[in-house]
């Protein structure tokens, strides 16, 4: 189960939170579809990560996933991952722009 390992990389970023003394009351991520992640795999990783962090008691673990998508090299549009090349300009080896990410993007207190 690897989402216990990507929560666990998260940690460091909401180390300063949980030292202010404050309790959480909600996560938010935002998740890459790339990234495989379960969705009942992640929430029980993350009630298991409680029992580490008694900040997170009562926390809530939200998350939005992130469909891959990618941005042309050449001139910049974006378009899904549903073609190989840019429907604007027929460039190829476009850059991703998103779909493998794993970022707090919100971080609530009680």
């Amino acid at each position: 189960m690897h989402e216990f390992g990507l929560l666990k990389l998260i940690m460091p970023r909401l180390e300063p939170y949980l030292q202010s003394g404050k309790r959480l009351k909600l996560v938010r991520l935002r998740i890459g579809e790339l990234k495989g992640v379960n969705n009942d795999h992640l929430h029980h990783a993350f009630e298991h990560l409680k029992d580490d962090y008694p900040q997170l008691s009562s926390c809530e673990l939200e998350w939005e996933l992130s469909k891959v998508s990618f941005v042309c090299k050449e001139c910049g549009t974006k378009f899904d991952a549903n073609q190989a090349t840019c429907p604007a300009c027929g460039a190829v080896f476009p850059e991703m722009a998103t779909g493998n990410e794993f970022e707090i993007i919100e971080v609530r207190f009680e």
